[in-house]
């Protein structure tokens, strides 16, 4: 079939009916990219010469096959972890837990091979390629294979995004990013998950590898719920596969420069992948060609198509990648001997590891169990000494230890870390926020206005690049001093920071409202900052969206590429959020984020909660949606109350993003109620309500 997959591994077009989703999704970029270096002459020339090379030493193997017993070999591989803030930055047991499912998928060792069909298993394939992440970076120092540089340039995902690249014939390069480049102008929803170019006889090409989403390296992390098969998919392009459905069902039109080859009427050049008349995303048994003899049905569990059931490769797209790492002019360096002792995959050095540490969690409640990780770097370490003031126990020498904490307040957390090499050490101030779960500080009302120009010690600041909220003197929105976050050049666009209310009581009162001033400039028309106002009903443990405000309606000031502080009471607005819906035993908390869009200054002074009424503007949006059961089976009722909006659209995504239920909603009145019915599986969901002066979302439990 003559079209462009534009999305390298994964465009995602998402279309949708007003009842339920329907999805139509474009996965692969490979191909745009593959045909944009066609249309240059001398990519072109090189790609030709690159098909030909392999054509050559996949007959070249065949005669060799009763002579010579095929060999398990070994890439280096190094991950370059672009992130934008600090949720980018994923850990190294994601990494590591990605580079288990490549390995797993290439010697056909990973779980799911049993669901291959009888039909296909006799072409299943072990292709003996292993990936080993490498010990000596270029200059011969340590490295555990992994790099991490900040940069916006996560958020764009394109070449430009490959701002570290070590060798291309020493190192399989991996850049991993927050977004993907959409390809596809005519789908600007659309999105990638990731691409690689293909092998080629010179260096054409700078950014030689795979770059692909860190929501979809591995199954963990922030890739929990995902298959994890992006990056097989991806590493399969690297070593010259295409995509099953190229060339629709004749083979011919597509993007192959040398035609069909060896029998096959496949466009991918391999005879035991079943044409395809175009790509898969459902794992339904389908035939959608019938000019292959014998014919046989699509192939869906190959990892080239796009289907959620992928679990093999077949000997002919074996016989293409080992024809790749056995050619000294494609990837053959890649796997000597002398490359493997270069990079340290043989012979690895001893190397001092550096001291790094995190947790999943760091605003906790007072006796909740705290997860720690060790993260270290460069070296492995052999041993480790943990310190948590405040803590129980107070000291660890455990790899990942568990710590609570009986007291509410802020917490420092030490960790070293030794081996054979060296030792280094770590530590984190005021890492861990403690609230409390039962004796809350304030009951029914809070008032903060900064002016003792430091931030109180119950209020959390989770700062994710150095760049907090911090105090300012010289501007507030009714005193002299209020909280500031500063632009930072544009390090800090993609940047997410909160602050974190102390524990407030609720039950008893009524009329509660939260007040609260901000004031904020843009530097371009372009910017895309964003506020979020959220209370959580378990001291943390989950939180439920209460307010957004996106780019436009944030702003109070006129744009100013000079450093923005208000002039006066005009620049500031007052923010009015009623919460009686969140009265209860259990005190609540409050959580303000702003999401850096590459804007100015943002301030914020005056935070209020109590009953009764405050002097503010109109609240924008004050509507409460109230959901139950839930958890539930499926069949629920939505009611919201005091809405702006008579036109609503409701969605449902899983924990890993994918939308799975769309429906619009109308109301003639300011209250609207509704009943579901769904088909979900078990599972935790996110029910997402938006209109022009509506947004809200509630977590919803189906059992």
């Amino acid at each position: 079939m003559n079209k462009f997959f534009f999305l390298l591994t994964a465009l995602v077009t998402l279309s949708f009916t007003s009842a339920a989703q329907q999805v139509n999704h474009e996965k692969c970029a490979f191909d745009h990219y593959y045909q944009e270096q066609m249309n240059d002459p001398a990519q072109k020339e090189a790609l030709i010469a690159t098909e030909k090379l392999i054509q050559s030493k996949i007959a070249e193997m065949k005669m060799q096959d009763n002579k010579t017993a095929a060999t398990v070999v070994t890439i280096p591989v190094v991950f370059h972890i672009i992130y934008a803030s600090a949720q980018d930055n994923i850990s190294l047991s994601q990494i590591e837990d990605g580079l288990r499912i490549l390995n797993e998928d290439f010697r056909r060792q990973n779980a799911d091979t049993s669901q291959t069909r009888a039909i296909f298993k006799p072409v299943a394939a072990d292709f003996e390629i292993e990936f080993a992440l490498a010990k000596k970076d270029p200059q011969g120092n340590c490295t555990d294979g992994i790099t991490r540089t900040q940069s916006i340039e996560s958020l764009s995902g394109d070449e430009g995004s490959k701002i570290i690249k070590w060798n291309r014939n020493n190192y399989l390069n991996i850049w991993v990013t927050r977004n993907v480049s959409n390809t596809l102008p005519s789908n600007p929803q659309g999105y990638t998950l990731g691409y690689s170019f293909f092998p080629r006889n010179n260096s054409l090409v700078s950014g030689d590898g795979v770059i692909l989403r860190h929501d979809q390296l591995g199954t963990i992390g922030t890739a929990a719920g995902n298959p994890g098969r992006t990056l097989t998919h991806e590493v399969g392009h690297y070593l010259a596969l295409h995509h099953p459905f190229e060339g629709s069902c004749t083979g011919s039109g597509g993007l192959n420069p040398v035609g069909n080859v060896g029998g096959s009427t496949s466009g991918d050049y391999c005879a035991d992948t079943p044409p395809v008349f175009e790509d898969n995303m459902g794992c339904t048994p389908i035939n959608s060609c019938n000019s292959d003899n014998p014919d046989l049905p699509d192939q869906i569990e190959n990892y080239m198509d796009y289907t959620n059931c992928q679990n093999m490769f077949t000997a002919d797209q074996k016989a293409r990648a080992r024809a790749v790492i056995n050619s000294n002019a494609l990837r053959a360096n890649l796997v000597s001997q002398s490359n493997l002792i270069a990079t340290g995959v043989v012979n690895p050095p001893a190397c001092t590891p550096t001291a790094l540490l995190e947790s999943p969690k760091n605003v906790v409640c007072v006796n909740e169990v705290v997860q720690f990780n060790d993260i270290s770097e460069d070296g492995i370490p052999s041993t480790w000494s943990w310190t948590f003031p405040g803590g129980t126990p107070s000291s660890s020498t455990a790899e990942n230890p568990t710590v609570t904490y009986a007291n509410p307040g802020k917490y420092d957390v030490s960790l070293t870390v030794s081996n054979s090499a060296g030792s280094n050490s770590t530590t984190l101030t005021q890492y861990i926020n403690v609230k409390s779960s039962s004796n809350p500080f304030f009951n029914l009302t809070w008032v903060e206005s900064f002016e003792s120009g430091s931030i109180p010690g119950v209020v959390s600041i989770i700062d994710n690049d150095q760049n907090p909220f911090k105090p300012f003197s010289g501007a507030g929105s009714h005193l002299s001093n209020s909280l500031v976050l500063e632009k930072v050049n544009t390090i800090s666009a993609g940047d997410i920071d909160e602050i974190i209310t102390p524990a407030i009581a609720t039950a008893g009162g009524s009329n509660l409202n939260l007040y609260f001033d901000y004031a904020f400039a843009a530097q371009s028309n372009d910017n895309s900052d964003e506020l979020e106002v959220f209370v959580s009903r378990d001291c943390g443990d989950t939180w439920i969206r209460r307010r957004f405000y996106n780019s436009s309606r944030l702003r109070t000031a006129p744009n100013t590429t000079a450093n923005f502080v208000p002039n006066g009471p005009s620049q500031w607005t007052t923010e009015t959020l009623n919460f009686d819906a969140y009265i209860q035993n259990d005190p609540i908390l409050i959580k303000f984020v702003f999401n850096n869009g590459g804007g100015n200054n943002f301030y914020i002074d005056n935070i209020r909660f109590g009953q009764g009424t405050d002097v503010s503007l109109a609240e924008f949006g004050t509507a409460d949606l109230k959901l139950y059961p839930n958890p539930s089976n499926g069949q629920l009722t939505i009611k919201m109350s005091d809405l702006l909006d008579h036109q609503l659209n409701l969605e449902i995504v899983d924990l890993g993003g994918r939308l799975v239920y769309n429906q619009s909603l109308q109301t003639k009145s300011s209250s609207l109620e509704t009943q579901l019915d769904l088909e979900l599986s078990t599972g935790v969901y996110l029910i997402n309500i938006k209109g022009d002066r509506t947004n809200f979302s509630e977590k919803l439990i189906i059992e």
